[in-house]
């Protein structure tokens, strides 16, 4: 069944455009707020923080005039930052002493990851309501570290490996394997990506209705190349203005120098970091959202590269500027560019959808060691 084109009779799809209603001065105040309480104590109120953040933020992401609501419990929250800590402290200290404790680190991080992102998602979706009715996760834990374990392993052993053998010296054999894990895992990673995002959005789900993801890893492929030939050509501009840059700095004055270092600067950020990063968000939001959904709902993300590039060089020059204070106003306005690109469109009236989600009460575990790893598991 065809949700576009209206196939086997049925009416035209309903359109309901996502509204994200935040501001950067609302957010300010609990971010500057979150920071120093952070600060003050130590990171112990970093899941109070998180808990604040999220329910500013879904009380302001509305869809058909109700606005999506999080019910996560911080003193949960809580157990997850001080396991997801205390891994990290013990990391730490351990690869100070011995590459062989590092390795070990790395092996339980391998092993107990993919089951630390499932319990991440499915805490998030649970706490996760709109109009009542509570989100769910349905991915498996084999699907977990079908999509997981590959690339984590391909990421993480070679070089704890390495650590590992380093004072005793590399075999040649050794090294060729490593080299071979490495080169594997950059290959793959546009494969890898789209198993993560395909067992992430294909396992979206509230009452009876679970979406599915239908995009092709060639399209995946395919960004990924283009994001390879962006930054080869950014790369190779810049380097023709530093030559120019050196060139001129030769016959110019101290003034001229400065102008044209900052000219440069400016430069070399946006085309090696601001521009591909843009690209490659723009993509892939557009494709792996706009090919989410089922045979009653799906989502289409029209996110436009240019207006977002602008968008993100105006918060970078104004974070500079303000050294860092507008970072909250920048992530308001990044967050309402991505969220007001999607538009739910659906056969049924969202009124029809009433079933309740399964309650469920994961461990918020997960959730908090994600935040600390730095993956993103945001909606």
């Amino acid at each position: 069944m065809n949700l576009e084109s209206g196939e086997s009779g049925a009416s035209v799809p309903h359109r309901h455009p996502i509204e994200f209603t935040a501001t950067g001065s609302e957010y300010f105040r609990i971010w500057i707020v979150n920071l120093l309480l952070i600060l003050v104590t130590l990171g112990i109120y970093l899941p109070w923080a998180k808990v604040r953040k999220l329910k500013y933020f879904y009380s302001n992401t509305w869809v058909d005039g109700d606005a999506l609501d999080f019910h996560g419990e911080p003193r949960k929250m809580l157990r997850g930052t001080l396991i997801a800590s205390l891994f990290l402290i013990t990391y730490s200290v351990g690869s100070n002493f011995s590459g062989w404790a590092a390795l070990l680190a790395a092996l339980a991080f391998v092993v107990l990851w993919p089951a630390l992102f499932r319990a991440a998602m499915r805490f998030r979706l649970a706490n996760t309501s709109w109009r009542g009715l509570r989100f769910r996760f349905a991915g498996d834990m084999a699907g977990a570290y079908a999509c997981m374990m590959p690339p984590l392993a391909l990421a993480l052993l070679p070089v704890a490996v390495a650590g590992a053998m380093a004072p005793r010296g590399m075999p040649p054999a050794a090294s060729g394997l490593i080299g071979i894990g490495m080169l594997a895992f950059f290959a793959g990673l546009p494969y890898f990506l789209w198993r993560v995002r395909r067992y992430q959005h294909g396992n979206y789900a509230i009452g009876q209705l679970q979406t599915r993801l239908e995009a092709d890893v060639g399209v995946v492929y395919g960004i990924f190349i283009k994001l390879i030939g962006i930054a080869l050509l950014a790369l190779l501009f810049v380097g023709v203005l530093v030559a120019v840059f050196v060139f001129t700095g030769r016959r110019g004055g101290s003034s001229g120098f400065i102008g044209l270092s900052v000219a440069l600067g400016l430069a070399g950020i946006l085309l090696l970091n601001i521009l591909p990063k843009s690209y490659l968000q723009v993509r892939l939001q557009n494709l792996i959202w706009s090919k989410t959904g089922n045979e009653v709902l799906r989502f289409k993300s029209g996110l436009l590269l240019a207006a977002y590039l602008r968008l993100q060089c105006k918060n970078y020059l104004l974070i500079m500027l303000t050294l860092g204070l507008y970072w909250p106003f920048a992530v308001v306005n990044t967050r309402r560019a991505q969220i007001e690109a999607v538009e739910l469109r659906t056969r049924i009236s969202l009124d029809e959808i009433t079933q309740v989600a399964g309650r469920e009460n994961p461990s918020a575990a997960g959730d908090m060691a994600a935040d600390l790893f730095g993956l993103d598991i945001g909606m």
